[in-house]
């Protein structure tokens, strides 16, 4: 996956970077984040946890590219008057990262200021499920005729799952000074801010049958799961082999959302 990555890079440089020395660094690291989003002045989400970091940069002399991912793990999100949190969720993960231009200065042997600057990609999802019986089972009796015509089936310990996903995208600036203790391993310390203007909210409510009881039996084969939900639920609403799919809803807008992240990493050049 590496070199893929790599010769990808390299062929969007075009020719020049051949022509060069080039280096690649790969950064391991620790992050601190702070993320608001803000309506009308107003402050509607806040976000401040730690969380990990991995940075990519292929540097050909002073100007590259690079690429960031950073996860931070926040136990709590302020969102308007409500709190996200644990244990209401069964997850809650605030995804940033970055992809562009990468820019070295030396200013000693030991010593270089880099600013990477790009697009910004931020994404905060979270999810949570609680076990619910579903009785689809169904009959029609036609009295005249004494004649009853029955269908569907009963679920027990059905995992009702929601997710949401709010993805933003936007702008990124990340100023750094590297220390060099040797040539090939480096201390650095970062402190990336981005704003994003585009955001996507996505929602969606299903069911997950994979360990549920099928008509009083409390461990049906998978097959017969799949069979049993495929003849019950109308098929718009089946979306896996065992699930379906109850609410879904996304929409576009835009979005004011400031993101600052100092960060410490060990860079390891190659």
């Amino acid at each position: 996956m590496k070199k893929i990555l790599v010769m990808v890079i390299l062929i969007s440089m075009g020719g020049q970077v051949f022509a060069q020395d080039t280096t690649m660094d790969i950064g391991i690291g620790f992050q601190y984040g702070l993320a608001k989003v803000f309506e009308d002045g107003t402050t509607i989400r806040d976000i401040m946890n730690p969380g990990l970091l991995a940075t990519f940069r292929l540097n050909p002399g002073s100007v590259g590219f690079f690429g960031r991912i950073g996860l931070l793990f926040p136990s709590k999100v302020k969102e308007g008057d409500v709190t996200i949190a644990y244990p209401d969720y069964d997850y809650i993960l605030f995804v940033n990262g970055g992809l562009g231009a990468t820019f070295n200065t030396p200013i000693s042997d030991k010593l270089d200021f880099i600013i990477d600057a790009g697009i910004s990609i931020n994404d905060l999802t979270y999810g949570g499920s609680f076990k619910d019986n579903i009785d689809a089972s169904w009959s029609i009796k036609i009295e005249n005729l004494g004649t009853t015509y029955s269908g569907g089936h009963k679920f027990t310990n059905v995992t009702m799952k929601e997710s949401y996903n709010d993805f933003a995208i936007g702008i990124i600036i990340n100023p750094a000074l590297r220390f060099s203790f040797t040539r090939n391993v480096s201390m650095e310390f970062g402190a990336a801010v981005s704003y994003d203007f585009l955001r996507y909210r996505s929602y969606k409510f299903y069911a997950d049958f994979r360990h549920a009881g099928l008509d009083g039996n409390a461990g049906p084969s998978a097959a017969s799961m799949k069979s049993a939900v495929a003849a019950t639920f109308p098929a718009d609403k089946v979306t896996g082999d065992q699930e379906i799919t109850l609410e879904t809803d996304g929409k576009w807008s835009i979005v004011q959302q400031v993101t600052i992240i100092p960060s410490i990493s060990v860079i390891f050049s190659f």
